[in-house]
């Protein structure tokens, strides 16, 4: 993992990012898999069914699970601009993890570039980040639904969405780098907040069925890195709540 900035170092830069962090972060492009046909696609844009493309190398994680809680053999199907994949057997959930590289805030608007690059083509660069995602997507109820799975940063349920009661608030956990994250914000796709306690446990009210997305974001400070000002991580978590 990246270190942190010492204190007394991080005063500066905390004060520049201070106004970005304070409100609540855009969620411009969700993360999260789709079934199309016999395959499954690693789908990035806009739920249920925007998607956009994306450099499929980018993905460097998928881990499928059937509902024992057995992790399935993923094969990949090659494409130019997102990721399919297919499995031996039906899946009850899956989780990916995205690295996009580098992308810039400049004084004309966001860039998907690193600050060198940025800076060649004349811009003028504010802050400049990289950006982890990861995501899990469920499909019906498991063994392993409510398992962490040590990812770098997850949304893990405390009880599974699919038994939920009607009116029944989600309860979640936030783990980064193995570790609860508490008094974290975490969002829902009606644009509903809460945040994490001490334990890193959210609840989350969940007003109707259908698709939901749970979301949260977590930004690191660097040091000693001319390039880049902080890691950021987002992480998904997709459900749908019975009728």
């Amino acid at each position: 993992m990246p270190s942190r900035l010492p204190k007394n170092m991080a005063l500066f830069v905390a004060s520049v990012l201070v106004v970005i962090f304070s409100t609540q972060p855009a969620f411009g492009h969700y993360l999260w898999v789709t079934q199309k046909g016999s395959s499954y696609v690693v789908a990035r844009g806009t739920m249920p069914d925007r998607l956009e493309p994306y450099d499929p190398t980018a993905v460097k994680l998928i881990k499928a699970f059937d509902k024992e809680g057995t992790e399935v053999c993923v094969t990949r199907i090659r494409e130019k601009e997102r990721v399919f994949f297919r499995t031996a057997s039906s899946l009850c959930f899956v989780a990916v993890q995205c690295e996009w590289g580098g992308r810039v805030n400049t004084t004309q608007g966001k860039k998907l570039m690193t600050r060198r690059e940025a800076e060649q083509q004349g811009f003028k660069v504010l802050e400049s980040f990289l950006s982890t995602q990861t995501s899990k997507t469920l499909f019906t109820d498991g063994a392993s639904v409510c398992t962490p799975l040590g990812m770098v940063f997850e949304v893990v349920p405390i009880k599974s969405p699919f038994r939920l009661d009607p009116g029944e608030p989600l309860e979640v956990k936030l783990i980064f780098d193995g570790a609860p994250l508490k008094h974290t914000g975490v969002f829902l796709d009606d644009n509903t907040q809460t945040e994490t306690d001490e334990q890193g446990v959210a609840r989350v009210a969940v007003a109707k069925t259908g698709l939901h997305v749970v979301m949260a974001k977590h930004v690191v400070l660097t040091s000693n890195d001319a390039d880049v000002d902080y890691y950021q991580y987002m992480t998904f978590f997709v459900f749908k709540v019975k009728q």
